[in-house]
């Protein structure tokens, strides 16, 4: 099997950076009969997917096209099938801000459907782009894999694409993200001058994520607990600047080493997001043994599982209540946190995601 896949995300940083990363490295080792061409566009930073795609040890086809273009070409126009760029292969498997046009079978992974239900939580360039990309998908990919039954639903209800074309295959933790001794989680504390008790939230500063509601449940929770702290990670995006106060950490990009101790050495892990397709942040802060506050709306129940404490997004209230009884249930909750992690790994997603190739190959899906 020759299968092509396009790595242009894995650059930003991003959730969907850390799924393609990671299901292209399982794909290339658990299936070495199997060839793995990466193909992905960039102007200025052509040269780091040529590194990724040589660390991960796969022949690549990487062109000097900005995304601007790309989404001009193949979202826009629709023309210069991506066949033309990489040779023949078996199979193509998309990624998550442009689709090509091909004769050769597709699957796309779709992450969420943030454009179409929360339009007013991206810039208009964004929701232009992957609507126009969606819009592709519905009318040409053989199969889609959705991250979570949450957005498969999604893609049914919003896309009316037909529920046998979508296969759910979760989304994993990497395997550095286990709980942390404590000699290495107060190394990395006093890194960030974090000399108390916090809670942790990671996620791109921007209205969807809903930090505004989390510092102002964490206002509430600190007329329980006083010397509580709260530390939000994660690159700024767009919207209100999020107001500076006393007790609140705004840490900016962390880099992935720093995050297994800061997993580990908090409290809680809070994120009251208005919508996620699957959240990977929740599953990595279980896997660390945190306990986990998050929302009661899309695939954030789905993910956690039990293993949680869910609440309303829209209700700070409710945010600062399920902060409380993840502090006092904090060592029945880390451990139902990690035993609910063990559940998903990359390994299966990539069995799974080409147990998927086979069927399409073999026509019977």
């Amino acid at each position: 099997m020759k299968v092509a896949i396009d790595i242009s995300q894995s650059i930003y940083g991003t959730g969907v950076s850390v799924y393609t990363l990671n299901l292209v490295s399982n794909l290339i080792n658990e299936f070495p009969n199997d060839e793995f061409i990466l193909f992905g566009g960039s102007l200025r930073r052509k040269k780091e997917l040529i590194r990724i795609a040589k660390r991960l040890k796969a022949k690549s086809v990487i062109f000097p096209f900005p995304p601007r273009l790309m989404d001009f070409i193949w979202n826009s126009l629709h023309i210069l099938p991506v066949e033309r760029l990489i040779g023949h292969v078996d199979l193509i498997h998309t990624s998550d801000w442009t689709e090509p046009p091909s004769s050769i079978p597709k699957i796309t992974t779709v992450h969420d459907l943030v454009p179409f239900k929360f339009p007013h939580t991206s810039h208009q360039s964004i929701r232009n782009a992957h609507k126009k990309r969606l819009s592709w998908i519905a009318k040409e990919s053989k199969a889609i894999i959705a991250v979570s039954q949450s957005t498969k639903k999604d893609l049914v209800s919003v896309l009316k694409i037909p529920e046998e074309k979508i296969t759910v295959i979760y989304e994993a933790a990497e395997n550095l993200f286990t709980p942390q001794p404590p000699t290495i989680i107060n190394a990395i504390k006093r890194r960030y001058k974090l000399n108390s008790d916090y809670i942790f939230s990671l996620s791109t500063l921007e209205p969807r994520k809903n930090q505004s509601s989390l510092i102002k449940a964490f206002n509430l929770v600190k007329k329980t607990y006083p010397d509580l702290k709260l530390v939000i990670g994660g690159r700024s995006g767009w919207g209100e600047e999020l107001e500076k106060q006393k007790g609140i950490f705004f840490l900016g990009f962390i880099p992935n080493a720093d995050l297994p101790s800061l997993y580990s050495g908090c409290l809680v892990y809070a994120l009251p997001s208005f919508y996620e397709g699957f959240s990977l942040s929740q599953l990595q802060a279980m896997s660390c043994g945190a306990p986990v506050v998050t929302s009661n709306v899309s695939s954030m129940p789905e993910v956690v599982g039990k293993a949680g404490i869910l609440v309303d997004p829209k209700s700070v209230d409710s945010i600062a209540a399920g902060i409380i009884k993840a502090i006092k249930n904090r060592a029945t909750l880390s451990e139902k946190g990690l035993e609910r992690s063990k559940e998903f790994s990359w390994q299966k997603t990539a069995k799974e995601t080409h147990d998927l190739y086979e069927k399409i190959l073999s026509r019977k899906y």
